[in-house]
């Protein structure tokens, strides 16, 4: 697949509702991928059956890896997280495209760097990554699962089995952490929601 068009931050998709919104990144997403042959996508969780109907449609094979679920288990348990990284230990160049959501907005930047090293090493060249991003005023500290609806519109539907921590970044730092990933389209909500799409050149 082609490089993608570099066009951060001309999106701006306002909307007033944060638990019901179309989602812009999703589909720019999903339709890259349908361009490409034999497609292997990764999602990390939480692990939601729309989401699998939704994208097994749409995608050769899907892998779900609950990292959302890991982290807070092994958290809890006082396992170190580079243990619970062992279970994204997929082969290399496995995916073409590999869907983040807001995992990141739960991990701390050395945490982070770690994620996004081992996503270098798994995602294929030019394959595409999606990141939500929390603002301060988005949304209560309740952990979330993105839940795919009909037209790209995502509802988020509580966890609160989850119990994960909270860090709210910037859009620099988010792009500083996203290194050797390009960001290619991102789109700012009125709730202070954000959606990147990341490409790996």
């Amino acid at each position: 697949m082609a490089s993608l068009a570099h066009r951060v931050g001309e999106g701006r998709h306002l909307e007033r509702d944060p638990a019901d919104y179309t989602s812009n990144v999703l589909r720019l997403f999903v339709e890259a991928l349908e361009r490409r042959q034999e497609v292997q996508v990764l999602d990390v969780g939480p692990v939601c059956g729309e989401n699998i109907s939704f994208l097994a449609h749409r995608v050769r094979r899907l892998y779900v890896c609950d990292m959302f679920f890991r982290v807070d288990r092994d958290r809890r348990k006082g396992v170190p997280l580079s243990w619970t990284w062992q279970h994204l230990d997929y082969p290399p160049q496995s995916f073409d495209g590999i869907l983040l959501w807001d995992l990141a907005d739960h991990l701390d930047d050395r945490e982070v760097v770690r994620l996004v090293e081992l996503c270098r090493t798994m995602v294929r060249p030019s394959g595409i990554m999606t990141v939500f991003v929390l603002g301060e005023h988005a949304l209560s500290h309740v952990v979330n699962s993105f839940v795919i609806g009909d037209g790209f519109r995502l509802h988020l539907r509580p966890q609160p089995h989850l119990d994960l921590s909270l860090h709210v970044r910037q859009n620099r730092e988010v792009l500083s952490l996203l290194t050797p990933f390009t960001p290619v389209r991102s789109f700012i909500y009125r709730n202070g929601l954000r959606e990147f799409l990341f490409q790996l050149d």
